[in-house]
């Protein structure tokens, strides 16, 4: 009797360990699992950083028929441009407000020079994030100025989550 005794409680910490390995495997799957769902949450928001750009790029500023994003270099570039900047800003305030994902921010910029232009939606959502909180797309414009120059000029749009 006095074996059986011995014996059962030996088993204690090796049934205690197996649980305890249990857990910690099931921790682990599940965190192994869930790494795709936020790969796949992550490459939906390049596509709609993508999505805001290539809007940007092609849509027009009615009534000039201007893209919104020639119309920001201009503003940018010229002291007289064809779009006013008040015009300009309202209208691409109301593309980015209807086209950007809920609980989400857009932060547009143009740079040439030391000279820069901002537009953030809504109005004065941070910039100021770490580069992995943010969902960028880059690219230019081309302006072809008065004298026959081509300029080019720096875009980037950014998304990134609010709060």
């Amino acid at each position: 009797m006095e074996s059986l005794k011995t014996r059962g409680v030996a088993d204690v910490p090796a049934m205690a360990f197996m649980f305890v390995v249990l857990v910690l495997a099931a921790i682990s799957m599940h965190a192994y699992s869930s790494r795709q769902l936020r790969a796949a949450a992550d490459r939906q928001l390049e596509l709609k950083s993508e999505h805001l750009y290539k809007t940007l790029e092609l849509a027009w500023v009615e009534p000039y028929n201007k893209s919104f994003l020639d119309a920001a270099a201009e503003n940018l570039l010229l002291e007289q441009p064809i779009v006013p900047s008040p015009r300009l800003r309202s209208s691409m305030e109301n593309v980015l407000e209807y086209l950007r994902p809920p609980d989400y921010a857009v932060a547009v910029s143009l740079a040439h020079d030391n000279a820069s232009w901002v537009l953030s939606c809504p109005e004065g959502a941070g910039l100021g994030l770490p580069a992995d909180k943010q969902f960028v797309r880059q690219g230019e414009v081309r302006i072809t100025m008065a004298g026959g120059e081509n300029v080019a000029v720096a875009v980037a749009v950014r998304l990134f989550k609010l709060g």
